[in-house]
């Protein structure tokens, strides 16, 4: 893979592709703030031990990691959210990523044009270990001369103003990712010495330095990373159904079977799969997780919280020495995909278990987080309107006003962000990918029943929660037709939950816990699109591992199978399960 050249894919600064005709006329702003504010779930504590929300088929690591790929495919700072500015050719939706699984978002530009990220070699990234790349605060602020008093011991490579030194600022965003960011640049690293070793069997005009050597193990980094994409990732989000036809099968195969994303179309990202699809992760972010045996954190703070500096995971600040994930076993397993935790699932989880725990991600559903329903402002998109993304809200909601009344000016929800991208978007509903579905014969997928178009809701009795019971509510009528991509594709994994528990029928959290309750993956709609633009972005890309690795070829890891844990655990991280925590219950009540 040489350089930063781009395969048969596009390029960075274009415009993004769609799979379908874009739609002409806009969803009303109105009712996709009440669809949004819908979504809301209550507040919440951090979890120890089985939590309701989770799913049994992904890992909480999971949700960071394709956190990780949507920071690697794309980033847009140009559209609006308001649909006054459509077609305004300043504010048309453009990709600032390259629409490939090459990891720009760890290698920046490369050694040559920014040195700065790189040791002397040309070839390791550099970062923060004990003394080694430790900057110190030339700013007056108070609060970050504290900050870098307590940083980690190990932590990204940083500016004095705290501020990461990273190919993608986003990476930096939480306590979290910023944290798989760094294991990728200590993978990298691992595989570059482990090179280095290698050179001593060779001929001093065979040994890799400088350039080769950095270009060599660019390769092995990038083909490693799309093999667990494919191999790991992607069979853990989609149902198996879904992905008949494309995994397994050779390129030329897949050829055949491509309904959305076919080759005309990879010019770019659909707009489909970046404002849709592959949001479906927001959904799958928990309240709030265990880093170590001393600290809980929520992910960021609550509608409760009137303060950004609360102790959550918030980022874009030196990762504190108490956010360290001690070990890498809360969040990754050694197992792969379909293989269950084994835990005992009888009953709802207390909030004081400092054991090592594998947390799971929150289920595939129609119900987001509170603190994801009021984003501080670090973390929410970039805005060309004066006043910032906030002002930009709300001037497209007015005369509505968003709902939050502890911090001013009012966050607003990632559910409300993401139903306003989608409208400017202009992307067609769930019910229209569904369609297009069945013309190219996949007659499985199927148009969910306005039932299953449902939120979940506590159950209310005499306008008073009852405590730990749940109600399915369907969506508004206008939306049962014509339904919000980004909606439709949560409401189609959260289906047969729906479809087990029934509309209008309150039933208990402990429900949740096993069986249909406790499993949810994409469906036709959202599944398929992800899937295709996955294969779609390798089998386009010669120089991606599908069409340039060797015969034979096998990534650098710390043994098999080809997972992430097996990543973390060559570049050097702690990941040490309980030692009955690997076992299954494929054959037990639970399933």
């Amino acid at each position: 893979m040489s350089g930063f050249g781009h395969g048969s894919v596009g390029t960075r600064e274009q415009a993004f592709t769609h799979l379908l005709p874009l739609r002409e006329k806009s969803y009303p702003t109105h009712e996709l703030l009440e669809l949004a504010n819908s979504m809301k779930s209550e507040p919440d504590s951090v979890k120890d031990g089985p939590d309701p929300e989770e799913n049994l088929l992904l890992p909480a690591g999971y949700t960071y990691f394709g956190q990780f790929i949507d920071h690697d495919l794309t980033f847009d700072n140009t559209s609006s959210l308001n649909p006054v500015d459509i077609g305004s050719q300043d504010r048309l939706p453009s990709n600032l990523r390259t629409p490939r699984f090459d990891l720009d978002s760890l290698y920046g530009d490369g050694p040559d044009a920014q040195p700065f990220m790189y040791a002397e070699d040309g070839a390791t990234l550099l970062y923060k270990n004990g003394t080694e790349n430790q900057v110190q605060p030339t700013a007056s602020n108070t609060k970050l001369v504290e900050d870098f008093k307590h940083q980690a011991d190990q932590d990204l490579l940083r500016s004095p103003n705290g501020r990461a030194i990273v190919g993608d600022k986003r990476n930096d965003e939480n306590s979290i990712i910023s944290q798989i960011q760094l294991s990728f640049v200590k993978y990298h690293n691992a595989v570059v010495a482990k090179l280095k070793q290698n050179n001593h069997r060779l001929q001093d005009d065979q040994k890799l330095t400088g350039t080769a050597l950095f270009e060599a193990a660019q390769n092995e980094i990038r083909w490693a990373y799309q093999k667990i994409v494919i191999e790991d990732f992607l069979p853990r989000i989609v149902s198996a159904d879904v992905l008949e036809g494309l995994k397994g099968k050779t390129r030329d195969q897949r050829a055949q079977n491509y309904a959305l994303y076919t080759e005309d179309k990879r010019e770019n990202l659909p707009r489909e799969f970046v404002v849709a699809a592959y949001r479906f992760g927001h959904s799958g972010v928990r309240f709030g997780y265990r880093l170590n045996k001393d600290k809980k954190f929520s992910i960021f703070p609550d509608s409760k919280s009137s303060n950004r500096d609360d102790d959550s995971l918030l980022g874009f600040e030196p990762l504190p020495s108490h956010h360290v994930i001690e070990n890498w076993a809360r969040f990754f397993p050694f197992t792969g995909p379909g293989v269950l935790p084994n835990e005992l699932r009888d009953k709802p989880a207390g909030d004081t278990n400092p054991e090592v725990r594998l947390q799971l991600a929150y289920k595939i559903d129609s119900n987001l987080v509170d603190p994801l329903g009021v984003l501080p402002s670090p973390v929410l998109p970039t805005s060309q309107n004066v006043g910032g993304v906030i002002k930009e809200v709300e001037d497209t909601i007015s005369p509505d006003t968003l709902p939050d009344t502890k911090v001013v000016p009012p966050r607003p929800s990632l559910a409300l962000l993401n139903l306003l991208r989608g409208n400017n978007y202009r992307i067609q509903g769930g019910q229209q990918i569904v369609k297009a579905l069945q013309e190219k014969g996949f007659t499985q997928a199927t148009a969910l029943t306005s039932d299953q178009l449902s939120v979940r809701r506590p159950h209310v009795v005499n306008d008073k929660i009852v405590d730990g019971e749940f109600v399915f509510e369907p969506v508004t009528k206008s939306f049962q037709k014509d339904t919000p991509l980004w909606f439709y594709i949560l409401a189609e994994a959260q289906a047969p939950l729906v479809d087990h528990f029934g509309v209008g029928k309150s039933f208990s959290e402990n429900e949740l816990l096993n069986g249909v309750g406790a499993k949810t993956q994409l469906g036709w709609v959202g599944g398929r699109i992800v899937a295709e633009v996955f294969y779609g972005l390798l089998d386009s890309d010669h120089e991606s591992y599908i069409n340039k690795a060797p015969e034979g070829w096998k990534p650098i890891l710390a043994g098999d199978p080809v997972i992430f844990a097996n990543l973390l655990k060559f570049a050097g991280q702690n990941i040490e399960p309980p030692p009955t925590s690997t076992s299954t219950y494929e054959n037990s009540d639970y399933c």
